[in-house]
């Protein structure tokens, strides 16, 4: 699963517009090409929109790829 793909799963469930998601991050086309995987955010901006709508950064890359958190708990051990 893309950023992308993850940031419409989380917008959808709150039920939000990607205008109401963005607020003044970034703009709402920017946003929608992301979404799309046409363009790549930033790492500034991603971690902006995920504080704006109250999803903590760790649940949103744990979602993000389950094969990272299995080598993290591995390497844990």
């Amino acid at each position: 699963m893309s950023i992308g793909e993850l940031l419409k799963k989380y917008r959808v469930a709150q039920m939000k517009t990607q205008k109401q998601w963005v607020g003044n991050i970034i703009s709402p086309s920017f946003y929608a090409k992301v979404e799309k995987n046409i363009h790549r955010i930033t790492v500034e901006d991603l971690l902006a929109l995920l504080h704006y709508n109250k999803i903590l950064a760790i649940d949103f890359f744990n979602k993000l790829d389950k094969k990272d958190k299995t080598n993290y708990e591995f390497k844990k051990k």
